[in-house]
């Protein structure tokens, strides 16, 4: 059996590297013929900027390569009957399509690994470079909820995890009742050390024979625990995240009574998606036919290709319709994988 799955696996990710390297080329190329006036005049940032390009232009090209690299392969077997010559060996139609199936499957926990490193901000480098010309934007002005405290935040800079200006406000009962003021703050494993703190502490009965403020002043203190700079970036701007920030902002935001909606529509998008591929592949392959002698292959790769085009395009659109929230998360995304998933196990069985 090896002697079968270095065959097929030769033909099969020859076709996929061929067509997955030419479409990132292509997007690479169209995006640079589009963006040239507004690249920055550095070469590093330029060279940066084709990188990030290409990471970002994964999440399109790898799922269609999978495919387009098994209608290329079949028909490059069909029309020299390399896949009949395999079926009178011994070899049956599941233990055929087993191995590019297997390999699409390893491509998609592949660039599932990867979206939980920082490969999944490649989408926000690569529009910090082109936008402003650097590699990390820093974001300003930002309001927000953790627990029972409202925190502002005058400027995060999440690639150093350093704050400038903070003040943190704490409610009780609808009450204020203590207000921080710290100068920075950098955030160091799961927690943020402040420096320069001054706390003031109200007096919850505003009473002129009651104790009044109280003053308080600190060099170091540390404080919100699991409030990661990539999470707070998230929150106050649309932009791309990581599995792992995702999960930590769904837990976090779900404490506080947030919609998390939108992250969990990333968070799916980043798992799930790029599977409709090997289980389309799966579906399409039962219906190829073992030798072209009276198919017109041309015609048939022509009708694949469209097909693969129209259930990625319905997909691309549930994904959209899932992030502007007309559709809950779980059924735009999850659901029509599942649906394929279910349609290939069947055939699968149906073929045993």
């Amino acid at each position: 059996m090896s002697v079968f799955f270095r065959f097929i696996s030769a033909i099969y990710l020859k076709s996929f590297f061929i067509i997955f390297f030419s479409l990132v080329l292509f997007f690479v190329g169209v995006d640079l013929l589009l963006n040239f006036k507004n690249l920055p005049d550095s070469a590093n940032l330029d060279i940066l900027y084709v990188i990030f390009l290409s990471f970002s232009a994964m999440s399109y090209i790898l799922p269609v390569s999978l495919v387009f690299a098994l209608i290329m392969s079949l028909i490059s077997m069909i029309r020299s009957n390399e896949l009949v010559s395999l079926y009178a060996l011994g070899l049956s139609k599941n233990h055929v399509i087993l191995y590019p199936f297997l390999w699409a499957l390893f491509f998609c926990l592949v660039y599932v690994g990867l979206n939980s490193t920082p490969f999944a901000y490649a989408e926000n480098y690569k529009g910090n470079i082109l936008n402003n010309a650097v590699l990390a934007n820093q974001s300003d002005n930002i309001f927000l909820k953790y627990n029972e405290q409202f925190i502002y935040i005058s400027k995060l800079d999440p690639l150093q995890n350093k704050v400038m200006e903070m003040k943190i406000f704490d409610i009780k009962d609808l009450k204020l009742t203590q207000v921080s003021e710290i100068s920075s703050a950098f955030f160091d494993r799961d927690h943020w050390v402040f420096d320069n703190v001054k706390e003031i502490y109200l007096p919850q009965d505003f009473n002129l024979s009651k104790e009044g403020l109280k003053l308080a002043e600190y060099d170091k203190t540390q404080a919100l625990y699991g409030f990661k700079p990539r999470i707070i970036e998230g929150a106050a701007s649309v932009n791309s995240n990581s599995i792992i920030d995702a999960i930590e902002g769904i837990r976090i935001f779900s404490q506080q009574g947030i919609n998390t909606n939108a992250l969990k529509t990333e968070l799916y998008i980043l798992i799930f998606a790029p599977f409709f591929a090997p289980f389309l592949m799966l579906i399409m392959y039962y219906f190829f036919p073992a030798i072209g002698r009276f198919f017109n292959l041309a015609f048939i790769g022509f009708v694949f290709l469209i097909v693969t085009l129209v259930v990625w395009g319905v997909l691309f659109l549930f994904l959209r319709l899932s992030e502007n929230g007309v559709l809950i998360p779980e059924l735009g995304i999850i659901f029509p994988v599942l649906c394929l998933s279910l349609a290939a196990l069947f055939l699968f069985f149906k073929h045993r």
